[in-house]
């Protein structure tokens, strides 16, 4: 009996090792080994615990069908994290937040696939677990709201976006200050919805927001430094080119009232003259 049980320690331990070293290859981009060892430590932790049905194997089964979802294997990544949500609900209950992490993934599936009801509501069922167990105030919640608000600008429902968009940067400035590239994203996530919506001077304001933070964080030359200022350009222009059209408009529309005015008068200096040859 003792040694067996030391034999489960050992390939608990060895399990444990074999996903921080996958986790390793993860980082570096080597998905094949890093498919390898998850494998490994998927199996050891099968045969330690005894069933399918714990925390662990969905943990594993979850950054397995991340490889395959980096992939772009997204029926393989969707089998590996539905059997991990159901894993989840199964041993914890489905109301612990530790499977939103999951949610999200196959939200972020039915996403790329252009699926925006279905994203949608894994994303929100997501958020309501984090939320639920967090508070709406928690680095977790940010990204799912985030998420929510992009594809309610992708379905034309700028208003409601703004709305979650002012909560992600509510809940990034309590998170990490006012000066930090998340900040800077969230404004310029709350400037595309003004650009969709036609206001490109309140879209500029906010890119302005993130320019200037992301100035302070990353300096001059950094490539989201130079792209916040482009966007700003670009709004320039086009705010230049809309006043421009205004306008000519405004010019076109006093010179055709001018000319209907000059129409009106010598139709009745005519009218007087027929009246003066008829007399």
């Amino acid at each position: 009996a003792a040694t067996d049980a030391a034999a489960a320690v050992v390939r608990e331990t060895t399990a444990s090792v074999l996903t921080r070293i996958a986790s390793i290859h993860l980082k570096k981009g080597d998905l094949d080994s890093a498919m390898t060892h998850y494998r490994e430590a998927y199996d050891l932790t099968i045969r330690n615990r005894g069933t399918t049905n714990h925390p662990e194997v969905a943990g594993i089964l979850h950054y397995i069908g991340g490889i395959y979802h980096k992939r772009a294997d997204y029926d393989e990544a969707m089998a590996c994290y539905q059997e991990s949500i159901r894993i989840y609900h199964a041993t914890l209950g489905p109301g612990n937040p530790t499977v939103a992490g999951t949610l999200v993934m196959v939200g972020s599936i039915h996403y790329k696939r252009r699926h925006l009801d279905s994203a949608m509501m894994f994303y929100r069922e997501a958020l309501r677990l984090n939320r639920d167990a967090y508070g709406m105030h928690h680095p977790d919640v940010a990204p799912i709201l985030k998420s929510i608000g992009t594809i309610l600008t992708k379905k034309g429902e700028y208003e409601e976006a703004y709305d979650i968009f002012r909560d992600v940067l509510s809940i990034k400035c309590t998170v990490h200050g006012t000066d930090h590239p998340e900040v800077a994203s969230a404004y310029k996530s709350l400037g595309n919805v003004h650009y969709k919506l036609g206001d490109l001077a309140d879209a500029e304001r906010q890119y302005r927001h993130a320019l200037s933070i992301y100035r302070k964080c990353k300096g001059e030359e950094h490539p989201d430094t130079v792209a916040a200022k482009t966007t700003i350009e670009h709004l320039r222009y086009w705010m230049r080119e809309r006043d421009h059209r205004r306008q000519m408009e405004q010019r076109q529309s006093r010179s055709s009232s001018r000319n209907n005015q000059l129409g009106a008068s010598s139709a009745m200096a005519n009218n007087d003259m027929d009246d003066e040859r008829s007399c």
